[in-house]
């Protein structure tokens, strides 16, 4: 079974007249179909924050709210694993606000998990530990967006070197934290600067990254290889990307990160692991978990 942990629903155009095909629930199942993509995990994108969505959402789509994207997942059931969204400043901007009612929604209306957390404030900032902490105590996983330091971005904020992540992790040790984002896959390597954070930096690897050294010491943190940042950093540098794959199986989860239905749309992570496959580079164990095993286990989603 193959499941997309990365899927939206929206018109991602920043501006009217970009001439880019919007997301929707029709072209969306068309392309899960064409791909042989058995599942989906949507993740809803709001426009009640400028940080959440470009800003054209809140003028071009009707249909932006948490609440409806969750309803209508439900209208696919078999096709469609709906996540819940939230902001840590949601809750009266305060440390110790208590998120169960809504969190006791999500989980009456089916959804296996929460994000992506797209809010621009530090991985250990006070209010981001106690939604965090609250999330693994109903057992629901978290997608992040990541970022660097820098104003005028979106996604959970680290310096180089993912300190702050990692006090995350630390503090929020029963939640499982499904990493994604420039900011993110930039710790692949150990030589990370600012602007990496935010960008797709290009070269070899250096031994010694971040993030190899978080997956294997946390076992609540998992890695979403959607989006150009997850490709970049499984391509930029071949020897290591595969190399990658390989002691990391357990903990890598493919996802796509789709944000346009036209043909500049899509992407090429499923056609990368299975020309792997085919050629031999990753077993067919490696591919089944990578594409479809890991997260089937993680959402507790019974294979078909």
């Amino acid at each position: 079974m193959i499941i997309d942990m990365h899927m939206h629903i929206g018109d991602f155009t920043f501006t009217p007249g970009e001439g880019r095909v919007p997301l929707t629930w029709e072209n969306q199942l068309a392309r899960l179909d064409e791909e042989g993509i058995d599942l989906a995990v949507m993740l809803p994108v709001y426009n009640a924050s400028p940080e959440g969505a470009p800003p054209g959402v809140a003028l071009l789509d009707e249909r932006m709210s948490v609440r409806d994207q969750v309803l209508d997942a439900a209208r696919y059931p078999g096709r469609i694993v709906p996540f819940g969204n939230l902001d840590p400043r949601w809750g009266s901007n305060s440390p110790n606000y208590d998120f169960s009612p809504v969190l006791e929604w999500f989980v009456a209306q089916g959804c296996k998990g929460v994000g992506e957390v797209t809010a621009h404030l530090p991985f250990d900032d006070d209010r981001v530990v106690n939604m965090f902490r609250q999330l693994g105590s109903y057992k629901l996983p978290v997608t992040i967006e990541s970022a660097g330091t820098e104003a005028g971005s979106y996604g959970l904020q680290d310096e180089p070197g993912a300190p702050r992540l990692e006090r995350l992790l630390r503090t929020a040790p029963q939640t499982t934290i499904i990493g994604h984002g420039p900011g993110f896959w930039a710790e692949i390597s150990r030589e990370v600067r600012p602007v990496d954070k935010w960008g797709y930096p290009k070269g070899k690897v250096a031994e010694g990254g971040a993030l190899p050294r978080l997956l294997r010491e946390y076992p609540n943190l998992y890695a979403d290889i959607s989006a150009d940042s997850g490709f970049n950093a499984l391509t930029r540098d071949p020897a290591f990307g595969l190399a990658f794959l390989h002691l990391f199986q357990d903990k890598l989860l493919f996802g796509t990160d789709t944000c346009f239905a036209d043909a500049a749309g899509k992407r090429p992570q499923l056609g990368f692991l299975k020309g792997l496959r085919e050629s031999g580079q990753i077993t067919p164990e490696i591919y089944s978990k990578i594409t479809g095993a890991n997260a089937s286990a993680l959402l507790g989603i019974k294979s078909a």
